[in-house]
């Protein structure tokens, strides 16, 4: 039987990196967390202020600044996770970015402006989704908010990109290129007890852009709650 294996292109371009909103650190299926340091530094201005007429100067009180270099790496692997976990999510949301057997195929119905449509869907034989149960763990363990509900139709939903079929799982393929290909190292622009920020370029057609990703601490676990390319919204693509 001819196999066909959709590569985790994310894995091979991303971030030039091949590691590791809502929660604790967790590592995603499959995936190995790299460490990336990012350096730290403190920087401090000191205003000084001085009038002519009195011959006085006065200084005013130091003001801490915050810049990309002062905010923690603490959570450099958790950001790298989830970069990995919006390509892959994106990936299957076009049907690819999964092993399938090509040759093993059922029809399903979908809905197109309210008509059932027979579609095509390919046995998955990827090791890390053997069930719709272990895409909708996926999806949750990395995913809240805005990207939790852009992500749940891989699994719900008349027009899901997997269906279980005789309790085999299958995936549509829609034909389009899905995944980000990142094209340097991410950095981490916002740290807090709850929730961080960081970026990482991307190639958006062509023109290099940086995504950011906004994560928060639930269940225990850290997850992507938005994410942006330049100005555009993620659930906007």
């Amino acid at each position: 039987m001819n196999k066909r294996k959709i590569i985790y292109l994310a894995a091979a371009a991303v971030l030039c990196i091949s590691a590791a909103s809502c929660g604790d650190k967790t590592s995603s299926s499959g995936s190995s967390p790299a460490e990336t340091a990012v350096t730290t530094s403190v920087t401090t201005a000191a205003v000084t202020e001085t009038t002519a007429a009195a011959s006085t100067t006065t200084t005013a009180a130091a003001t801490e600044v915050t810049t990309a270099e002062e905010v923690s790496d603490e959570h450099l692997a958790d950001a790298v996770r989830l970069f990995e976990a919006i390509s892959t999510a994106d990936m299957m949301q076009a049907g690819t970015g999964v092993e399938i057997d090509e040759e093993v195929v059922k029809q399903v119905n979908i809905k197109i402006n309210g008509s059932d449509f027979p579609s095509d869907y390919f046995l998955v034989t990827d090791s890390r989704f053997k069930s719709l149960e272990q895409v909708k763990q996926f999806i949750a363990d990395h995913f809240c908010g805005e990207l939790l509900e852009k992500y749940k139709g891989l699994y719900e939903g008349d027009n899901a990109s997997f269906k279980e079929v005789s309790g085999s799982l299958y995936l549509i393929s829609s034909g389009r290129n899905g995944g980000f290909e990142y094209t340097g190292q991410p950095e981490m622009t916002e740290s807090a007890e709850d929730h961080f920020t960081a970026k990482v370029p991307v190639n958006n057609m062509g023109i290099v852009e940086s995504m950011v990703v906004k994560s928060v601490s639930e269940d225990g676990k850290w997850k992507a709650s938005t994410f942006t390319i330049g100005k555009h919204k993620a659930n906007e693509r």
